[in-house]
């Protein structure tokens, strides 16, 4: 062990053998969270490879992710412990700092952008309904399993999930298309007229799942789509629902431009009316273009359709032009609606 000692100051020593340590720099709030009376587990993912960007890893709490950098230092940055340095014939041992490593480079944290929505996107199948059958491949992957291997924390997981309005079944997940969405929408409304519940009040959620069920929609979507178009303060893990009615409105709108994909787009009157049919009674006069501004532009001064960007993603989603489904309460009550 070399050794460096001076009368008066602190003897330093470096450890002939180093050993191999690699030191990572903590934001305050991570600092903060390890420092808390019950600190939470903190979790070490990475990305699978690509062919156009190689794996990386993160850093995960239980609601944010940081990329680990690699920075190399300038400086002689030394990990040290305390040591008593080895005494000659009678000699008092001499109690000094020891360098036991080198560390030449440190981990730093940098906060992700990355977006769970585009990541699951990307990994779950699309459940889709076409004139009326169900048209999906099961990919055998529990959601769990989905969240494990995504480079992102499991509340920013769970985030991009409800809003792509993911759900599982039989064993597999899945992202519904906008067609598959459209149609549990008609049938969500529908089944609230025939049973008169009101969406924009409390009514259990199980109700709605029930009568849906009858027109082919599994449980796991209904409740998905309910749970996306919820009251924010509303607890979507309980037995109750009330849906928001502004971004209900909204929602249903876009997804008609969405589901209604092609050059020449929507007459605007039909679209209008198509979107007014959609609603129930009460919030037929709520469907006005103001409150999907920005999601759509005028081909011509008669026509609308969904913008361009905002196609390319519907087209990802492997929509289909509406096409009818078995809409029992629908057809039951329709007459009832007023145009």
């Amino acid at each position: 062990m070399a050794t460096q000692q001076f009368d008066g100051g602190v003897p330093f020593a470096i450890a002939t053998t180093a050993q191999k340590l690699q030191l990572l720099e903590l934001p305050s709030e991570v600092a903060a969270l390890l420092d808390s009376p019950h600190p939470p587990r903190l979790h070490l993912k990475s990305s699978a490879p690509a062919s156009d960007q190689p794996a990386y890893a993160v850093l995960c709490t239980p609601n944010k992710t940081f990329h680990l950098r690699q920075v190399q230092t300038s400086n002689s940055l030394f990990v040290t412990a305390p040591r008593d340095l080895d005494s000659h014939g009678n000699d008092i041992p001499v109690s000094a700092t020891c360098a036991i490593a080198s560390c030449p480079a440190t981990l730093e944290l940098h906060p992700s952008d990355a977006s769970a929505v585009a990541s699951l996107h990307e990994v779950l199948p699309v459940y889709d309904i076409v004139a009326g059958h169900v048209d999906a491949t099961g990919n055998g992957k529990s959601r769990n399993h989905i969240f494990e291997n995504l480079p992102l924390s499991d509340a920013e997981c769970m985030a991009g999930w409800n809003e792509l309005m993911a759900f599982e079944l039989d064993e597999s997940t899945y992202r519904p298309s906008v067609n598959a969405l459209a149609q549990a929408w008609r049938s969500i409304s529908a089944a609230a007229l025939a049973e008169g519940i009101k969406l924009d009040s409390q009514f259990l959620t199980e109700d709605v799942v029930t009568a849906v069920a009858d027109d082919g929609h599994p449980s796991a979507f209904t409740k998905a789509v309910l749970r996306y178009l919820s009251d924010g303060g509303q607890d979507v893990e309980g037995p109750w629902s009330c849906l928001d009615r502004a971004r209900t409105v909204a929602f249903v709108g876009r997804t008609l431009l969405e589901a209604k994909q092609g050059s020449t787009g929507f007459l605007i009157a039909e679209f209008t009316d198509t979107w007014e049919d959609s609603l129930p009674e009460a919030w037929r006069k709520d469907a006005k273009l103001g409150v999907i501004e920005g999601t759509y532009e005028f081909p011509s001064e008669t026509t609308i359709r969904l913008k361009s960007k905002d196609a390319a993603v519907a087209s990802m989603q492997d929509a289909h032009t509406t096409k009818p489904s078995a809409r029992k309460w629908h057809e039951k009550f329709a007459k009832t609606r007023k145009k």
